[in-house]
């Protein structure tokens, strides 16, 4: 008989992403993600990130805001981005919204045309190291989608590639000649939101509850909502090699 970890490996290989119930504190939430590999440093350099709006974000996307967040990766300027991202639910809004919404890209980078797909495995792109608050690593250059060690690992931001920024101001504009791809990245961005918004599912994740996705896999993103009491703990796991 599958054990219960059992079930949530296969249930992340298969589709990409698993809901873990029964979790009270953060040690519980730290421990049962350590079986699925390293918990690793994030921007600040610490273990957990919290997600609660605060003031300061009120006019930007960017977690710390109640603004919807729009899809992307998480850490596409690390090498490796972490594998795993996962979020425990501490307090969930009560207002109906503040979903985190997952999309698997592999199937996205599948039904482009050919030009588009080959763009995605072929043109590099900065992607910068750091988030608002300027920490983080130097960046990596690399394609969408990178092919090493026999698996692809993707990287994405529509963020970046419409703005130049991983979190801009919500009425951003900029001249598409100073963006990562240019008009083509645009392009890009615009068709994915489009598939995500068809092909997405939306989870309120229930309290003392943590999801986990396959961050080197899955887009995610995240719709607005008006409690700011809302209160979820972030982590980074790096898988084994």
């Amino acid at each position: 008989m599958s054990t219960a970890l059992d079930v949530h490996v296969r249930e992340l290989a298969e589709q990409g992403h698993t809901l873990l119930g029964g979790l009270e504190t953060d040690e519980q939430a730290a421990q049962a993600l350590r079986a699925f590999g390293e918990l690793v440093p994030q921007y600040d350099g610490s273990l957990r990130y919290q997600v609660k709006a605060a003031p300061g974000f009120e006019e930007r996307r960017y977690s710390k805001s109640v603004n919807t967040i729009l899809v992307h990766t998480e850490a596409p300027g690390w090498n490796p981005p972490p594998t795993y991202l996962a979020l425990h639910c501490r307090v969930q809004a009560t207002c109906g919204s503040g979903h985190t919404e997952l999309a698997d890209m592999r199937r996205f980078v599948a039904m482009l045309g050919e030009a588009d797909r080959a763009a995605l495995y072929e043109r590099d792109i900065e992607w910068v190291g750091h988030n608002t608050g300027g920490v983080g690593t130097e960046g990596v250059r690399r394609p969408v989608v990178e092919r090493a060690n026999g698996r692809e690992t993707l990287r994405f931001s529509y963020n970046l590639l419409t703005t130049g920024q991983y979190d801009p101001p919500v009425d951003a504009s900029v001249d598409p000649a100073e963006l990562p791809l240019g008009s083509f990245g645009i392009h890009l961005a615009e068709q994915a939101e489009a598939f995500f918004r068809e092909n997405k599912i939306s989870v309120l994740i229930p309290e003392n509850s943590v999801l986990v996705w396959d961050n080197q896999r899955m887009v995610h993103a995240r719709s607005a909502y008006r409690d700011a009491r809302r209160h979820l703990t972030r982590y980074w796991v790096a898988a084994p090699n």
